[in-house]
Formats: C-alpha cells, sequence, structure tokens
C-alpha cells in the first residue's frame, strides 16, 4: 500500500539541484526542475552508480560514471550517443506533491 512520505522542506530544494532522500531500503534524487519537483531512485541501472553525482542537462539527468542519460519526469533513457548494454533500461520514478512547504513522495 503506497502512502505519503515527508522527504524534504521545499525551501531545501534550489532548482536544478539534487538532494537524496532515504529510506530503508532505497536514496531517492529529489530535483527541482522549472519550480517543480522530480522523484528518481539514486541508483543508475548500468552498474549502481549513484545519480545524485551526474549532471543535469535541461530534463536529463547524465550518470557520472558512465553518461547513460535520463529523463527525470518519467525516468526514460535518452540517447546520450554512449554504448547502451541493456535493453530499454529505465530508472523508477516516484510522484511527488508540495503542501505546506513541505516535499512529499508516494512510495
Amino acid at each position: 500500500m503506497s502512502e505519503w512520505v515527508f522527504a524534504i522542506e521545499d525551501d531545501k530544494l534550489k532548482e536544478d539541484k539534487i538532494k537524496v532522500f532515504k529510506t530503508e531500503d532505497k536514496q531517492i534524487a529529489l530535483i527541482r526542475k522549472d519550480n517543480d519537483v522530480y522523484a528518481l531512485l539514486n541508483e543508475c541501472p548500468h552498474e549502481g552508480c549513484p545519480l545524485k553525482n551526474g549532471t543535469l542537462d535541461d530534463y536529463v539527468l547524465k550518470c557520472a560514471c558512465h553518461n547513460w542519460g535520463f529523463d527525470i519526469r518519467n525516468g526514460e533513457n535518452v540517447d546520450t550517443g554512449e554504448y547502451i548494454d541493456m535493453d530499454n533500461p529505465k530508472v523508477q520514478t516516484f510522484e511527488t506533491r508540495v503542501s505546506d512547504g513541505k516535499i512529499s513522495i508516494l512510495l
């Protein structure tokens, strides 16, 4: 059963920045882009590198390890021109909401 979980105060997540929220069994990267908040698993499906160390280019978060890119809106792999050795790699995304100055994630 899914539930909303408080992650961070809204004013702590700045535009185009990444903050990591840790649960008991996963780390979730929170990103504010164009005043919307996105949440995705902080783990590249390739070799498990933390995506928080990557670079954000528009809506594409590129993994620092091998430059694989993922759309922060849906987790889909974006063609970065790099060698991809998996069929349709994707990063899990999570629904977010901002209410009363707090960012929550649906887990």
